[in-house]
């Protein structure tokens, strides 16, 4: 048997620590017997009550320390928190104590789920309250834990909130606008451009670098409705060239998909001949005419708005 001695006046929480990180750390051979000394005239009860404490590294590393009821609680708490934030990331040091109040391990459990949404925090369960701090990079992450507090938590149980939001921490607000999306995608096809071999459907291998950069640029554009659309020049049949702007629009579809880009929010379609940007009766102006270009999508709603405003009024007599 080990004993753990606490002189007169310990903090509570150091001592829970102690305790916790001896009982994780012991073989099972040895047992614990932990004492903490309180003066004659002051009583268990204050500045003692039973917390539990979790609290997330910016690195996202989860430390557990505190009372838990029993060792199926600890167990569970564990198994919850590497579920929330890896079994890697998650140190417990945790102690058993068997008079902590009812409803312990749905506050804990609930508290830990709180934490998660915070990218780096802490949370804090006492009987009298569950407190949630730290900085999340979700904008909805004060309204989304009080959901989850108010609805899980037991009944007339309170809690404390200091949450704050970081743009710097928040995945979306780095991501780029539709119009920046196409923009970019288009630059790039500007710097080079995206060749087919004579009446082919086959990109040049010089293309493959524009291919590969635009292929980067779509994994941040994922939600983006994004046209690829398929030109050529005059020469020949109208009917042909139609098809062999689809099928170059197709070639480029598949050549991004290839290099396991999703490409849900992506669309091929051939325009032929139907839209030049430059005079067909020159070879300079055939070659520019020749091309593949991106086009953002725009909902019908909004498209319709656009072509509203862009329409010339009418004048009455």
């Amino acid at each position: 048997d080990i004993t753990l001695v606490a002189a007169v006046g310990s903090p509570q929480s150091i001592f829970d620590w102690a305790v916790g990180e001896l009982e994780s750390g012991l073989p099972d051979v040895f047992s614990l017997n932990p004492i903490k000394l309180e003066a004659d005239d002051q009583e268990q009860s204050d500045g003692t009550q039973a917390e539990f404490v979790a609290t997330r590294s910016p690195e996202g590393l989860v430390q557990l320390r505190g009372r838990l009821g029993d060792d199926l609680t600890q167990i569970a708490v564990r198994n919850f928190a590497a579920a929330h934030f890896g079994s890697s990331n998650v140190y417990p040091a945790t102690r058993t104590d068997a008079s902590l109040p009812s409803g312990w391990p749905t506050r804990v459990l609930t508290a830990l789920e709180s934490l998660a949404i915070l990218n780096n925090g802490a949370a804090i369960v006492t009987p009298d309250a569950v407190e949630v701090s730290g900085v999340s990079g979700r904008p909805d992450a004060r309204a989304e834990i009080t959901r989850i507090l108010s609805s899980k938590l037991p009944d007339g149980a309170s809690f404390k909130l200091d949450v704050s939001y970081s743009e710097a921490l928040d995945p979306l607000a780095a991501l780029p606008t539709p119009e920046e999306c196409v923009e970019k995608i288009n630059d790039a096809v500007a710097q080079k451009k995206i060749t087919f071999a004579p009446s082919s459907t086959d990109i040049e291998d010089d293309a493959m670098t524009t291919i590969d950069s635009i292929s980067e640029l779509l994994r941040d554009c994922q939600t983006v409705k994004i046209e690829i659309g398929g030109h050529t020049d005059s020469q020949g049949r109208e009917v042909m060239n139609q098809q062999l702007s689809q099928a170059r629009a197709d070639a480029v579809l598949n050549a991004i998909m290839a290099r396991r880009v999703l490409t849900s929010n992506l669309t091929a379609k051939g325009y032929g001949e139907t839209q030049p940007i430059a005079d067909n009766g020159t070879e300079s102006g055939r070659e520019a005419n020749r091309r593949i270009e991106f086009r953002l999508v725009l909902p019908e709603a909004v498209a319709e708005d656009t072509a509203a405003d862009a329409a010339p009024e009418e004048n009455s007599q």
